[in-house]
């Protein structure tokens, strides 16, 4: 007999669902996030977008304007983001800026490139058909514009700074570094210069500002970046589990986003019990939809696993769970050979601090070649989740104790730190 359980499975390509199945003597608990309905009606993304928190309406800010240019993030974040673009197209027209002179942009920061198929699945056919949408370069089309109150080197796309209208639309999901997604961290790292980028993802990596699920000291140095770059118009989303719309915030990129902060802590918030030391856990199941589109995304299940770590015995296997549909995917910044950060994991004090937890990754999609590039040579690999599952009962026996985090979004309390 087996035990099977359903989880969310490959952001933006086919079913997304998988099935995991457990022999009948494992003790399997699901954790999931309180999450919300999603909202279908475009008349109340229309309100929110009219109504906006803190700023003018898009009409009053593009009125009398010649050109707008229209951030938005790419496929390694889940939202949808059509029906929010065709509005915002609707309300820069209605203002008199014409199609030919609105450029999309997709805010890359280091990753890779987005294809014509992605833009549809991200903003539409619709929208890909009805402007100029670009992809951002980090090394390329850059103004510099100094440095921020922290030191941060201010290089933006040339495109973005010289347009007369500004506005963004990005999803505010749970962030290791910035503490949330969304607002001003569409900007930095979004379509900022590797130089900018570097300084950003530098500081996160020698511990300065990282946290989750609250604002931290690198979200402060988004923000004041975003001050001096402009950023007439923020749109902001909260995601359901599903990647559909649990909440729309627009209009000022700092107090909009605040308002999307307070529905994400309780969207995300994910409750979990007091276990006695005999109840705690063996394993841990993380799975990293709906940021699971490439194995580079996949460190963001620490943060859960860090945030949950009372659940788990001091020798808890740490399992992640991937899609990795595209593969190992791309960072220039920290993911490629010869980066000017990159570094395998293993080398990282983060895994210091798990010497005595096994690691492992389970993915269709990827090679052991794959997963050493980013994590050290004691990381348990399966292609098969049966295998997995078997070369776990070697140490924990075939009745273990096993958790389960079905997205990568979650949020164990509301201001988890790590």
């Amino acid at each position: 007999m087996v035990q099977s359980v359903i989880i969310p499975w490959s952001a933006w390509y086919g079913k997304e669902e998988y099935v995991l199945k457990f022999p009948d003597t494992w003790s399997i608990q699901l954790f999931c996030m309180r999450d919300a309905e999603d909202i279908t009606s475009l008349e109340e993304l229309e309100n929110a977008i009219k109504n906006p928190i803190g700023t003018p309406s898009i009409q009053e800010i593009a009125r009398g304007k010649k050109s707008a240019v229209i951030v938005v993030e790419d496929i390694s974040r889940p939202t949808r983001a059509g029906p929010v673009c065709e509005i915002v197209l609707k309300e820069l027209n209605e203002a008199g800026v014409s199609n030919e002179n609105i450029t999309l942009i997709a805010a890359l920061g280091a990753h890779r490139p987005m294809t014509r198929q992605d833009f549809i699945k991200k903003v539409g056919e619709k929208v890909v058909e009805s402007v100029n949408v670009e992809n951002h370069h980090p090394y390329e089309n850059l103004v510099f514009l100094g440095y921020s109150n922290r030191g941060t080197p201010i290089y933006i796309n040339k495109t973005y700074y010289e347009a007369d209208v500004k506005i963004a639309v990005g999803t505010v999901i749970p962030h290791a570094l910035a503490g949330f997604g969304g607002g001003a961290k569409i900007i930095l790292p979004g379509i900022c210069g590797i130089e900018t980028l570097e300084a950003n993802h530098q500081a996160a990596l020698k511990g300065i500002g990282v946290g989750l699920g609250f604002i931290t000291e690198l979200r402060k140095d988004i923000e004041d970046v975003c001050s001096r770059v402009g950023l007439d118009f923020s749109i902001n989303l909260v995601s359901t589990m599903k990647r559909g719309i649990a909440g729309i915030f627009a209009g000022h990129y700092i107090e909009a986003h605040r308002k999307a902060v307070e529905l994400a802590n309780k969207v995300y918030y994910t409750e979990v019990p007091k276990l006695s030391p005999e109840e705690r856990l063996d394993i841990g199941f993380f799975n990293l939809y709906p940021e699971d589109t490439e194995l580079s995304q996949t460190v963001k299940g620490f943060p859960i696993f860090f945030s949950a770590y009372e659940l788990f015995k001091r020798e808890a296997a740490i399992i992640f769970m991937t899609a990795s549909t595209e593969g190992r995917g791309y960072h220039s910044l920290i993911g490629e050979t010869g980066g000017r950060l990159y570094q395998n994991w293993g080398e990282h004090p983060l895994f210091q601090a798990l010497s005595n937890n096994p690691f492992g990754i389970f993915s269709p999609n990827l090679s052991r070649a794959d997963v050493l590039h980013y994590y050290p040579k004691r990381t348990i690999f399966h292609k098969n989740f049966h295998k997995m599952l078997e070369e776990l009962e070697k140490t924990y026996g075939t009745s273990p104790r096993a958790g389960i985090f079905p997205s990568s979004i979650q949020l164990v309390s509301k201001s988890p730190q790590f």
